[in-house]
């Protein structure tokens, strides 16, 4: 993919440090990535153009516009990623004049406008850091909640990894408070500095505090005592970290500490949240660790009751608890905050900006299984026959719709194909389990109708009927095993991955559940010597969990029924698949290849 990032830096700030690990990461997976700002502070192994972003007139802005699309049109850019208001005000002038997919990371409360109110110029989907941002969005300014993806602050786990924590040998107790300490972050250190001194004092304890990434020239002159070392200029890395008994600060600052096994006590420009533990970090994370909070920018009041007891917290607990918890706490963050983790979750984002723009209507894709000749006794109706079947295949030729695979569709969504080669009215054809039917009697109906469809196997090649449907009284019938299964390989369909034995994945552990998809797609892909990468769930049954997972088992497109997104790129790990059914009519088939149905279906039923 061709990606690039446009920032508005006139110094170094935490979006551009954000940016440049995204950057890194998408360079060193094979993307070609490019850089746009008005200054750069921190370095990439990006190709960089400096370019007014941040202008104060309207002439500035149009040449900068100007010049920016020219540069996408020369790079044939596929998504931009901008990290500022001023980036995405240009971004958005240049998508709409280049059809260039868009995305925003926003990393903290936007100063209400009407502007942006009428005009989202964030992009076909928007990041935030944290939840109060994402609720900002959407309480303040009405944006759509599902084009909103949480993902927080990625931290390179080579650098801040956990190291067992040793108090310091110094009498004095340390206390790293990072970041900068201008702006609203001048009053919340001033404030920290205060109250911290009064309740270490009180409790007769000698104390340092180290300013890492301030100034003397920042704070006030009462603030210019023996007890403070300012350290304007210093890369973090875990062994900085380690020689303090515990940092302060919020935002990456908490992330990296908590990856190198340190107290930290989260406190930002909006809130002091105090010390991080097992039990507080998730709702610590909804302000990114106290710099975000809901309905104002104003500081709140400070704790000074829960200070105390973070204090008292720290001084009592035996560096051997003390220990056990940071080392859980590491791993927690490794979960959450690893940029290969969240980089990854950006591509995905990336790849639904590039869908939507291009193709911004309900994809209408159709779910079938059996393809008999003539009636079954089937309570699920789960079956289409022959010739209703070949009705359907003339309906859809009639109206003008051309069939694709969903490995079509994630090629398209991942930049491979051109999408100058992209249907005008895309249809999607899916069939699960692998009937013998489906091979006798709807292979060659799709072949006579120049109609491809994407099919979704079990893994265990064993399987010789749908015993999970007896199991309902539902008729058995049979599915393809064995060598016969490479006879799939010379038909009009494509192979996706229906799991391993036809089980319910939401009724797994995480461990089971991530065993049976990445199991599932090493078989299939061993059996046909062809890549898998999509999934379908079995019973159209899924959760928000399985969606995370299969994302992280390597699938790129994965499929349930009844419910996912309204949009076709919103969800890529729960798209929603249209039910087909035997008695379905024109009428029916027209509304249910209608790129309104979706949006019909989910005011309908409210999933």
């Amino acid at each position: 993919m061709v990606i690039l990032h446009i920032l508005s830096q006139n110094h170094l700030t935490g979006s551009e440090v954000y940016a440049s690990s995204l950057i890194d990461w998408q360079i060193k997976n094979q993307h070609k990535v490019y850089q746009i700002s008005n200054g750069f502070y921190y370095p990439t192994q990006a190709q960089t153009l400096t370019l007014p972003v941040e202008v104060k007139s309207r002439t500035e802005f149009k040449n900068s516009q100007k010049k920016l699309i020219e540069f996408i049109k020369t790079h044939q850019i596929q998504v931009i990623h901008s990290h500022s208001r001023a980036a995405a005000k240009l971004a958005h002038a240049a998508s709409c004049k280049t059809k260039v997919a868009h995305v925003s990371t926003l990393h903290g409360r936007q100063h209400p406008s009407w502007s942006k109110k009428i005009l989202n110029i964030y992009g076909q989907y928007q990041i935030a850091i944290c939840e109060n941002v994402k609720n900002q969005l959407v309480s303040e300014f009405k944006y759509t909640d599902r084009k909103i993806k949480i993902i927080r602050n990625g931290v390179d786990t080579s650098i801040f990894n956990f190291k067992i924590f040793k108090k310091t040998t110094s009498e004095k107790i340390k206390i790293a408070i990072i970041g900068r300490a201008t702006g609203p972050k001048k009053t919340r250190t001033e404030v920290f500095l205060t109250e911290f001194t009064k309740l270490l004092t009180e409790k007769n304890l000698k104390f340092e505090f180290h300013l890492i990434g301030a100034e003397k020239t920042d704070l006030d002159p009462t603030f210019h005592h023996n007890d403070i070392v300012f350290i304007p200029h210093l890369k973090l890395n875990s062994d900085i970290l380690h020689q303090y008994d515990v940092v302060v600060g919020s935002g990456r600052v908490c992330m990296e500490a908590l990856l190198s096994g340190v107290p930290m006590i989260a406190f930002g420009e909006y809130n002091y949240e105090g010390l991080v533990s097992e039990k507080n970090i998730h709702q610590v994370l909804k302000s990114n660790f106290g710099d975000i909070g809901i309905g104002t920018f104003e500081q709140q009041p400070f704790n000074h009751e829960q200070a105390e007891k973070d204090l008292n917290t720290l001084l009592a607990r035996s560096e051997n608890d003390r220990s056990t918890e940071l080392k859980k706490l590491s791993q927690l963050s490794l979960n959450l905050f690893s940029v290969d983790h969240i980089a990854q979750k950006i591509y995905t984002v990336y790849r639904s900006a590039i869908l939507s723009q291009h193709c911004p209507k309900w994809i209408p894709i159709l779910m079938y299984h059996k393809i008999p000749k003539a009636e079954l006794n089937s309570p699920h109706k789960i079956y289409v026959t022959e010739n209703n079947f070949d009705l359907h295949l003339t309906y859809f030729a009639n109206w003008g719709f051309q069939t694709i695979t969903l490995n079509e569709l994630a090629n398209y969504s991942h930049g491979r194909i051109d999408f100058k080669n992209f249907p005008k009215n895309p249809l999607i054809l899916t069939f699960d389990d692998g009937y013998k039917d489906n091979l006798e009697n709807a292979n060659p109906l799709l072949k006579k109708y120049n109609s491809k469809a994407q099919l979704f196997l079990l893994a265990d090649d064993k399987v010789k009927h749908n015993q999970w449907d007896e199991k309902d009284i539902d008729q058995g019938d049979l599915i393809i095993s064995g060598s016969d299964r490479q006879k799939w390989l010379t038909s009009q369909f494509e192979i996706g991955s229906h799991g391993i034995g036809h089980d319910h994945i939401t009724q797994m552990t995480s461990a089971q559940a991530m065993t049976e998809l990445t199991t599932s797609k090493k078989l299939l892909e061993s059996e046909f010597k062809k890549p898998v990468t999509v999934y379908a769930y079995t019973y159209g049954d899924t959760n928000a969990a399985s969606a995370e997972l299969a994302e992280a088992a390597g699938y790129d497109l994965a499929v349930n029924t009844d419910t996912g997104g309204v949009d076709t790129a919103d969800y890529l790990y729960q798209i929603f698949r249209v039910n087909i059914f035997p008695d379905e009519t024109y009428l029916s088939l027209w509304k249910k290849t209608s790129s309104w149905y979706r949006r019909y279906y989910f005011w309908k039923r409210k999933k």
